[in-house]
């Protein structure tokens, strides 16, 4: 707390053909290998090399097609800034007095977007001069997304007169490097794992952060159909041209390998399940949830995951947006690589994945709205906007509003953390906090 009162003073197969757009890529695939499953399109349409998504074009904004809480105000920036240092002070990296010890500061960002947040939280450090002996790693598969993110980092260090040099590696890593700072951009998470904790590779605690990740990420769908549960998948229409979901024959190797169902729904929940019923589940969500606390075990550190969720499974929550609008239902699979896709995020899958390993510790999501409440925001709204002009002020009060308020994307948006057991009452996840939320 004396910190924060202080501050607040899978590629797909290419075809060569002219002028090839993403959809007619899909539909050959299709009609060559017949339909394929919704993970494989959602990785198409976001990250297909050429096509993608968020490989071609700055999607983020009011230019783009949709506003995170870390484009919408530095407040929420700053916050998770304030965090990371008290976490580092909290697991021993950081001494009494907020001063490094003999660990490096180590950061490790999921999906940094346009480098924002990584900008600020940067900003804060060299307001209490902690950009010495920090470690800034990013995990971004998009080459388009990671050389923005550069430049907007690199930008924030010149103001410090910080300027790294570069190199890259075979381990498919782009490192910046200077005597007071190192920044590392890796393509996969692999890859960090390679580069960072391989045998005979020292690695000082790692603190995550996540912040809009787990949401993108591809998702099976299921529905029961017939007495038993099939996978769907997208397939073609008759016209040949018109994408569209189809039901698998019968269970295919997805419904025992990733739904499993003799495992997935107790007795009790079996005999509620009817004909249409679907859920949506989100394998690859486990399996990093769960390398992330094996990490965290092994090194020391923390995961703060932010996004959008309940602690339950979701039955039809996928959506795809475009010019910050909800695109119709029936679009979302004949406009590949021009609209966001995202899944609401099962944080009770991520938590049971999480706690499998041994020595770690997940406690009780907070909302958004309580997370900076208990931070601190509306003392570092109130130092805004003590020197600023009305119109300013009133900008920065909307900004409070809409990143806090229940009504907005303060109750929507939770925020999870994952920590060694032996790092209890991690501020602000401690019960009393958690509480108190108006």
């Amino acid at each position: 707390m004396k910190l924060i009162k202080q501050f607040c003073s899978f590629v797909g197969k290419e075809i060569d053909i002219k002028q090839a757009s993403l959809i007619n890529i899909i539909r050959s695939e299709i009609a060559e290998k017949g339909a394929i499953s919704f993970p494989r399109f959602w990785h198409q349409a976001l990250l297909h090399e050429k096509f993608g998504y968020y490989m071609k074009q700055d999607v983020f904004n009011k230019d783009g097609d949709f506003v995170t809480s870390v484009e919408i105000s530095q407040m929420f920036n700053e916050l998770i800034g304030i965090w990371l240092l008290n976490t580092f002070q909290h697991i021993g990296v950081l001494d009494n007095n907020f001063r490094p010890t003999n660990q490096k500061m180590h950061i490790l960002e999921f999906g940094p977007g346009l480098g924002t947040l990584s900008s600020n939280v940067l900003r804060v450090f060299a307001q209490f001069n902690l950009l010495e002996n920090l470690q800034y790693s990013y995990v971004e598969y998009s080459d388009y997304m990671r050389k923005k993110q550069q430049e907007a980092v690199l930008k924030q260090l010149q103001k410090s007169n910080i300027y790294p040099k570069y190199e890259y590696n075979n381990q498919k890593v782009e490192k910046f490097e200077s005597a007071e700072v190192n920044l590392k951009w890796f393509k996969m998470y692999e890859h960090f794992l390679y580069e960072e904790t391989r045998e005979g590779q020292h690695c000082d605690p790692v603190l995550i952060l996540a912040h809009e990740f787990f949401d993108a990420l591809p998702v099976n769908i299921f529905e029961y159909s017939g007495g038993q549960w099939c996978e769907k998948l997208v397939g073609l229409d008759q016209d040949g041209k018109t994408l569209k979901f189809i039901l698998s024959n019968g269970p295919n190797q997805n419904v025992y390998k990733v739904l499993n169902p003799d495992k997935y729904f107790s007795p009790e929940i079996k005999k509620l399940i009817k004909e249409g019923d679907t859920i949506e589940i989100s394998p690859q969500s486990g399996v990093i949830a769960n390398s992330l606390a094996e990490l965290i075990a092994k090194v020391g550190g923390a995961a703060l995951i932010i996004d959008y969720g309940e602690k339950r499974a979701f039955s039809d929550s996928i959506r795809a947006i475009q010019r910050h609008k909800l695109m119709d239902k029936n679009d979302i699979l004949n406009k590949p690589g021009d609209c966001d896709l995202s899944a609401y995020v099962n944080f009770m899958a991520l938590e049971q994945a999480a706690l499998k390993v041994e020595g770690i510790k997940v406690p009780e999501l907070m909302t958004q709205g309580n997370w900076l409440e208990q931070m601190g925001i509306q003392a570092r709204l109130q130092i805004l906007c003590k020197n600023a002009n009305k119109a300013t002020e009133k900008r920065l009060q909307s900004e409070y509003e809409r990143l806090v308020h229940s009504n907005q994307m303060g109750s929507n948006f939770k925020f999870m953390c994952i920590h060694r057991t032996k790092n209890n009452n991690l501020f602000p996840f401690i019960q009393d906090a958690q509480q108190i939320y108006y």
